[in-house]
């Protein structure tokens, strides 16, 4: 691995990568606990049969009591939210972009535009066939347009707003996909370094430990012993993207009425889609690693 190539995996030495981490990290926190809030405080929402035998098993109405906790006017945090949405992703954007340009690996066109597609594609047939088949949003699900229409906004300023939102989001998307086949070579070459040839020794560096033993990947105990954090960018946001993508899909059949509706079958679609790209990205990582070490042997032996 070459100098310029640890400038940009190692957390000391890549600003960007920490400014984006950081960033990311935060809105995602806020944003899962407004919704975590907001699920407690409207419990309509929820699987009623599955959290009262959750309560039952437990004999703790706990649902009940953090609903008592929660601040009267929370309804205010998640207004506020959905109005930060899209600031959160332009800001997210714009340190993606700048992460997506450390890496120098030439695009494959081909799966590029196949990825592209597919998450444009579910995105944009999504919000196609809720527009049709409810045109006034009296139907929408997602809590942030349901939080401005019951706020009274106008029904012009949902629109702009949901397009501006799913415009970013969906191009923030697209760049964490082109962001992984950019910085797919320094992936590799980290992954080389200490030529694994078990699948737990690949495991480990695929996963940022290829620097660390078995004991410092499975228990740091010091900062330094910490696997690299560039590379969970690449494992968690791939799954995370397709899975969000692969339901948007699902969604749309929804709409169209080929499935369904089930919360538990919109649960599964998304884990299935989030652990598949898992496993997928893994082998992928595995063939790129054996294509690399067939075409340099010395160095995949020194």
């Amino acid at each position: 691995m070459t100098q310029a190539d640890k400038s940009v995996v190692y957390w000391n030495e890549n600003v960007t990568l920490r400014r984006f981490l950081i960033v990311s990290g935060l809105a995602l926190l806020w944003i899962g606990v407004d919704l975590g809030m907001h699920l407690v405080a409207h419990q309509e929402y929820l699987e009623p049969e599955v959290w009262a035998e959750l309560e039952r098993q437990l004999g703790w109405p706990f649902l009940q009591q953090l609903a008592l906790w929660l601040p009267g006017d929370s309804w205010r945090l998640h207004l506020y939210t959905a109005y930060s949405l899209p600031a959160l992703g332009l800001i997210s954007l714009i340190l993606l972009d700048r992460l997506v340009n450390q890496g120098k690996t030439r695009l494959p066109w081909g799966i590029t535009a196949c990825g592209g597609i597919f998450i444009v594609g579910g995105a944009v047939l999504d919000m196609a066939v809720t527009v049709a088949h409810s045109p006034g949003l009296e139907q929408e699900g997602n809590p942030y347009v349901r939080i401005l229409l019951d706020s009274q906004h106008s029904l012009p300023f949902v629109y702009l707003h949901a397009l501006l939102t799913q415009s970013l989001y969906i191009t923030l998307f697209c760049g964490i996909w082109i962001g992984f086949l950019r910085h797919r070579e320094i992936i590799v070459q980290t992954i080389s370094a200490t030529s694994p040839r078990t699948g737990l020794d690949f495991l480990k560096a695929a996963t940022g430990g290829s620097h660390l033993s078995m004991r410092q990947w499975l228990f740091p105990m010091r900062p330094s012993e910490v696997p690299l954090l560039y590379h969970y960018v690449w494992l968690i946001a791939i799954p995370i993207v397709f899975g969000v993508s692969l339901f948007r899909w699902y969604a749309a059949l929804e709409w169209i009425g080929f499935v369904e509706p089930e919360n538990s079958t919109r649960l599964y679609v998304v884990l299935h889609g989030v652990f598949s790209t898992l496993i997928l990205y893994l082998l992928t990582l595995w063939r790129l690693y054996r294509m690399a070490q067939a075409q340099n042997p010395v160095g995949a032996n020194s």
